[in-house]
């Protein structure tokens, strides 16, 4: 019996790449060479998702309340966390989200975030989303093992 895409999704994906695409189809890393991310999504409907560049500063004072205004632009512009429910619509293979909370409040209650999954197997997840103007984010994550 083959497999709903929706049960292909569930699991944990690791980040193998991330870059913004022009439409010149210039690619650029989103958050450097090596950046590490990490989506799990589970099968009552609920993901989680975090992504960091691996050269964010640790904060001199050691705490997160204490950053300088450096740092502290440093790590905002530089990885993102959020979670919340999602639905996929398997026709489509449209992956819409509600977030619920993120280190990107603006990104918190708005429920037409979508991702347009362009391939899923049992090992490979590729999706984009329309970034900023004339900019496409295209993300690729491997099942974690």
């Amino acid at each position: 019996m083959k497999q709903s895409a929706k049960d292909m999704l569930v699991g944990t994906w690791l980040q193998v790449s991330l870059d913004t695409v022009s439409l010149d189809g210039t690619k650029r890393p989103l958050y450097g060479h090596n950046a590490k991310g990490m989506i799990i999504y589970t099968s009552d409907g609920y993901f989680t998702l975090m992504q960091a560049s691996v050269d964010l500063p640790k904060l001199k004072s050691g705490l997160p309340s204490k950053a300088t205004p450096e740092e502290a632009k440093a790590v905002i512009a530089n990885s993102i966390a959020y979670f919340g429910r999602y639905l996929l619509d398997e026709t489509t293979m449209v992956l819409s989200l509600d977030i619920q909370a993120s280190t990107f409040a603006n990104l918190t209650g708005n429920t037409s975030e979508r991702r347009n999954i362009t391939s899923l197997t049992d090992n490979e997840l590729k999706f984009n989303r329309p970034f900023v103007k004339d900019v496409t984010l295209e993300a690729v994550f491997k099942r974690a093992e």
